[in-house]
């Protein structure tokens, strides 16, 4: 009677077991939660977080199934229903939504950035408008002046016995009171003409003064410019520069809880093709998202740019169900740990980034 008894209650142990232990090896499909997000997860099912699945699978004789979502709430509530198995496609973890769900080891470190419209033609084109501009003010303003100076400078000096003075014939003797207004304005003097007369050596001194003031005037007012030019053309450079800025963000992200913070106007955006397109419609003056997929994008798009440096330090994790098969937890976790020891993580790493 004693060991029928312990049969029965070793029966009953067995079958309230097996589903934690044994459910893995008899259904070798595992659903897994994706959301759109370049380069880790492309609509063609490819990419960073696409390529460790598939690793991890096939080691594990597991056949993945990857269900696509269109945000990280919504992979969120999937795991956490159960109606997948994982959530894997480079999300944030949080405190907040460890309550809800449990991650593995992060398997991705990353971050914030910014980014901008690059606009590099009308930057360039306002570059050339600002330069031609100085360089006519001043060359008319500079003839105006060297005109004046070489016909005084003549009129006072001019002299035919003296081999240094100015020709008393207008035309050769005013070519030369040019030539001396111009390499006394320069302060290159070269001394083959020069003012003997007091008053002529009194207007000498003055444009001297003035050439050398004129000179670092000009330096002085071309370099306001261009500055000038630079920050009407990217008003944000880092993440100071938002405040009171339209920024757009990305609903229900780590973008959006990070700024709630900050004195910025936030625009919400449903996926990433509308941030970029809040941002390329002028509707927003920056976009905050994560740095890899902002990186990815400016390097294929010339018209984005990524400003400023990487802010809000954060770390990805494959997403599983508090109650949910443990097995799945392991081999990801075992998994993740000896792809980054072998090298197999880095192979994938350098493909995409």
């Amino acid at each position: 009677m004693m060991k029928k008894t312990m049969l029965f209650i070793c029966l009953i142990f067995q079958f309230l077991a097996s589903p934690y232990f044994t459910s893995a090896e008899t259904d070798s499909q595992i659903n897994i939660a994706i959301k759109e997000f370049p380069p880790f997860v492309f609509k063609e099912l490819k990419g960073f977080c696409i390529d460790m699945a598939k690793v991890i699978c096939k080691k594990n004789n597991l056949t993945p199934k990857f269900v696509r979502y269109h945000s990280v709430p919504e992979v969120l509530k999937a795991v956490e229903s159960e109606e997948c198995h994982i959530g894997f496609s480079g999300i944030t973890i949080t405190a907040d939504r460890e309550k809800r769900v449990d991650f593995s080891q992060p398997f991705f470190d990353s971050g914030l950035s910014i980014a901008v419209r690059a606009e590099p033609s009308s930057g360039l084109t306002g570059l050339y408008i600002i330069v031609l501009k100085l360089i006519g003010y001043s060359a008319i303003l500079f003839f105006i002046a060297l005109t004046v100076v070489a016909h005084i400078i003549w009129f006072i000096e001019k002299n035919d016995r003296d081999p240094k003075g100015f020709p008393t014939n207008y035309s050769k003797g005013i070519s030369d009171a040019y030539w001396w207004s111009v390499v006394t304005m320069t302060t290159v003097g070269y001394g083959d003409k020069c003012p003997k007369k007091v008053s002529g050596r009194i207007i000498a001194g003055i444009w001297m003064i003035i050439g050398i003031m004129w000179f670092a005037g000009f330096t002085a007012t071309l370099s306001s410019a261009l500055t000038v030019d630079k920050i009407e053309h990217g008003e944000v450079k880092d993440l100071s520069d938002l405040q009171n800025k339209y920024v757009a963000v990305i609903r229900g992200t780590t973008s959006e809880n990070y700024l709630r913070f900050h004195n910025v106007k936030i625009l919400l955006a449903d996926n990433l093709d509308d941030l970029i397109g809040n941002l390329k419609n002028q509707n927003a003056d920056a976009v905050v998202y994560d740095a890899p997929a902002l990186m990815y994008i400016s390097k294929n798009d010339p018209s984005i740019k990524v400003v400023g440096e990487m802010f809000d330090k954060q770390r990805y994790g494959v997403v599983f169900p508090q109650n949910g098969n443990p097995y799945y937890k392991e081999v990801f976790n075992i998994a993740i740990i000896d792809m980054q020891k072998t090298g197999e993580y880095q192979k994938i790493y350098n493909k995409w980034f």
